[in-house]
């Protein structure tokens, strides 16, 4: 890694310690730390948490052979501002440096869609876990708005009165924590052709 940095002179690197207790703010002031999570006889989360506290303004890069579909995220939860693997390309090392330098975060594009894809399946299975709560009547309610029914039209398909209708809505806007009767109806036109 040293001498990734010191062949690119956009950079300037300013020292290199293999011990966290080698490095103190009072000898440098980088603004960017980069640093593996092995660290010899210390865990490697807590020693990003150190180096964080201790160097409030640098911004951390991990470069590392963990894999980083298991630590990518907890190191960023942990105060990283990136994470980069060390056996990607030299192109991407330099990316993830000017990126981190910048203020940005950097995530391989292989880890971006892993942690979208996980984001994506977060909230389906909220949405899962929100249709629980609903009756089958309410739900049959849901079904009729994503059929673009007014209340009326509902209330004749299901054989009930109008006021009825309008208090399967109310609970239904309550149990899925949708705030107008707009609202509900986007809800249930997305889920067209996912849940009916």
């Amino acid at each position: 890694m040293e001498s990734l940095i010191e062949r690119h002179p956009q950079f300037n690197l300013l020292g290199f310690a293999t011990k966290l207790d080698d490095v103190e703010p009072s000898s440098i002031s980088p603004d960017i730390i980069a640093i593996d999570i092995v660290v010899a006889k210390t865990n490697g989360i807590r020693a990003l948490k150190d180096l964080k506290r201790k160097f409030s303004h640098a911004s951390i890069l991990v470069v590392t052979s963990h894999d980083e579909t298991l630590f990518a995220e907890r190191c960023l939860r942990a105060g990283a501002k990136g994470f980069s693997m060390k056996t990607a390309p030299i192109e991407e090392l330099i990316q993830a440096l000017d990126d981190v330098s910048r203020g940005r975060l950097y995530l391989s594009s292989k880890m971006r869609a892993l942690i979208l894809n996980r984001i994506s399946e977060h909230e389906a299975e909220r949405s899962r876990s929100r249709f629980e709560r609903l009756s089958d009547r309410e739900l049959l309610v849901i079904q009729h708005i994503s059929q673009s029914m007014d209340n009326r039209e509902i209330a004749k398909q299901m054989k009930i009165s109008i006021k009825t209708i309008e208090s399967h809505r109310s609970r239904i806007k309550s149990k899925l924590q949708l705030s107008s009767p707009s609202e509900l109806v986007r809800f249930a036109m997305r889920l067209q052709n996912k849940a009916f």
